[in-house]
């Protein structure tokens, strides 16, 4: 939020209150709002991000303008923004932003005035990735006034004005619906509430590619490493390679795929995962070292017995490790 200092040191958010609000006497001033997602082009994990394209429309009556229609003799007349009252709204989660018209409202007979906007540009996406790649996110466009608070103005969505194009342009997510919230936003240096509209796109990670891609080769990698229970305890050479080379691939493996991710304080599901891989093929190399440790003591029976108990444990292990950190 662009925040600015006076010479008091006192933080104020920038305002603009010149015009009176219309109709002060009668109760907050309802805005009507309506946005109309043009395109998602692209959800940046990573940067925690969305790319939004969409129009918005915001509509409230001013009873004073309606003689500025009359003294014109017109159904309807322009003017600049800044020259009639308005009630402050900018989209605080914004990066970079881009306007496609003009600043000007449409005004009727009636007194009823009418913004429209074509936004677009990238905005912060506060994404839960701990069900990664199973989740489901909101990408929200987040609308406050600077100036006014909900005892003075109220937000109102559209009835059948907020929506989302069906050619939108996501690859790897399927739009679910649209939500919307009125609600307040408290600025702790003003110590007071602001207005605020949030407008939501649920969203749905596709999953199939994430599971052929991440599951089904660290299954193989798992599997691999799972031979070695079924190789003879006096083949040293062939255990101990095995197990190591599972290890290496499984590491390597890891690292590429946390590029696609940004750095959390919390596990994915695909990270549990992956560490639940890192244990049981870590598990098989201690397996190996044990069960050649036995054979040269003069213990091949009891090396064989060791084998055969964990050539069903790590697969089932890792399917039930897979199965709760995904699905549950």
């Amino acid at each position: 939020m662009d925040l600015t200092q006076d010479k008091t040191n006192n933080w104020v958010i920038p305002r603009q209150r010149t015009i009176p609000r219309p109709n002060q006497d009668q109760g907050p001033t309802e805005i009507l709002v309506g946005i109309y997602t043009l395109d998602v082009a692209k959800i940046h994990e990573v940067e925690q991000s969305v790319n939004l394209d969409f129009y918005l429309g915001l509509q409230w009556h001013d009873p004073r303008l309606a003689q500025l229609i009359d003294d014109r003799h017109l159904p309807s007349c322009q003017q600049q923004l800044d020259q009639v009252w308005h009630p402050n709204i900018h989209i605080i989660n914004q990066r970079h932003l881009t306007k496609e018209f003009k600043e000007i409202v449409e005004i009727n007979a009636e007194g009823m005035v009418t913004y429209r906007q074509r936004f677009h540009g990238e905005f912060t996406a506060n994404l839960d990735l701990r069900r990664f790649p199973f989740d489901d996110q909101v990408l929200k466009l987040e609308l406050m006034s600077f100036s006014y608070s909900p005892e003075e103005i109220t937000f109102i969505p559209g009835e059948n004005l907020n929506g989302i194009s069906e050619e939108v342009s996501l690859v790897n997510w399927s739009i679910e619906g649209i939500t919307t919230k009125n609600h307040s936003q408290y600025i702790k240096p003003e110590q007071r509430y602001y207005a605020r509209f949030d407008y939501g796109i649920q969203v749905k990670r596709y999953s199939s590619f994430y599971a052929w891609r991440v599951l089904f080769p660290v299954a193989l990698i798992v599997l691999m490493s799972d031979l070695v229970f079924w190789l003879d305890p006096s083949q040293v050479i062939p255990q101990i390679t095995l197990a190591t080379a599972t290890m290496v691939s499984l590491i390597t493996y890891q690292f590429v795929l946390r590029q696609e991710l940004p750095r959390m304080d919390y596990l994915t599901a695909e990270d549990k995962v992956i560490v639940g891989a890192m244990l049981l093929v870590f598990l098989a190399l201690v397996e190996s070292v044990t069960s050649i440790n036995l054979v040269s003591g003069g213990h091949p029976l009891l090396a064989l017995q060791l084998d055969e108990m964990l050539r069903w444990f790590v697969p089932i292990s890792f399917f039930g490790l897979a199965a709760f950190a995904f699905w549950v």
